[in-house]
């Protein structure tokens, strides 16, 4: 006898949500029912799959086979579909993408619209925010295709491709920070900075370089906006680190300029695309995947 739909919705919501109550919440029922919809899997199954903690609620290792078999059936049934379609000569689908903030501008926007010029009738759905957020959404199939900077190496992820590239001292152009020659890594504990948090992967890499080369950076500013930083340099109140393509329009535009840290790789960390180990991808993924891991080998032109 197959689960109830019902049952592995409410399993499924408490651990995505971490609590029975904001489970409940998010599905609009009451976390009695919730608690409910839980045991009757539980007994029709034979097993534990959850356990109540002070930090709410964690699967057991029943719990996690159980999440595992669900995302592949959703996998699946995406997969089918897609096939249906493509049995109707009929190129539609959404696909979702992860994308670290960094990359909505020129590199996302450049390829996004070249695609549909090809794929009319293929659909986006479009997460951003921090590195860490951006795998755990193609981990747990909230997304399909993740690009974002400094992924940590993780099992259950697939890379499809990957760049290095160093962050660059971002300062206004002309500005009081736009001085001749490399940056000195001395120099970056006395210039006034603004960075992204920890969470995102350009955060952890300052923090790498910092503990490496031994100085403290001069952070009057953090923040997990990208926006944020370049409203900070462009009115000349400091400078920022980041990957020299994340303002490269700015660059163009002659707003920005990019001055390179003297110590050779500085900060260097990896611009990774990539998807969920052992997910079947829908049609209209799989033809966007080749043209992203091409547009980032770009990256290198």
């Amino acid at each position: 006898m197959q689960p109830d739909p019902k049952h592995l919705l409410s399993f499924k919501t408490a651990l995505l949500t971490g609590t029975i109550r904001a489970a409940a919440d998010q599905l609009g029922l009451e976390p009695s029912t919730v608690s409910r919809n839980i045991s009757a899997l539980e007994k029709q199954l034979a097993t534990a799959l959850i356990e109540r903690g002070r930090k709410g609620v964690l699967p057991t290792e029943a719990g996690s086979l159980l999440i595992d078999y669900i995302q592949r059936q959703a996998g699946e049934m995406e997969a089918f579909r897609s096939q249906l379609d493509a049995l109707a000569n009929m190129e539609r689908g959404t696909v979702s993408l992860a994308l670290g903030e960094g990359f909505v501008g020129d590199f996302s926007q450049s390829v996004l619209a070249k695609f549909t010029q090809d794929h009319p009738q293929i659909t986006f759905s479009l997460t951003v925010g921090a590195t860490e957020q951006m795998k755990d959404a193609v981990i747990e199939d909230q997304a399909h295709i993740g690009l974002a900077f400094n992924v940590a190496p993780d099992p259950r992820l697939n890379v499809v491709a990957h760049t290095d590239r160093p962050l660059v001292v971002i300062c206004r152009k002309n500005g009081t920070f736009d001085t001749a020659g490399a940056v000195k890594v001395e120099e970056l504990s006395t210039l006034p900075s603004a960075f992204l948090n920890k969470g995102y992967g350009v955060g952890a890499v300052i923090a790498a370089m910092e503990a490496s080369h031994g100085f403290r950076a001069r952070a009057v500013m953090e923040t997990g906006s990208i926006a944020a930083l370049k409203a900070f340099v462009r009115t000349d109140l400091g400078v920022t680190l980041l990957p020299e393509f994340v303002v490269a329009d700015d660059i163009k535009a002659g707003i920005l300029r990019a001055r390179h840290v003297s110590i050779p790789d500085f900060g260097m960390g990896t611009v990774t695309l990539f998807v969920r180990q052992g997910r079947r991808l829908p049609l209209a993924a799989q033809k966007l995947v080749p043209v992203m891991a091409r547009s980032l080998a770009a990256l290198n032109a």
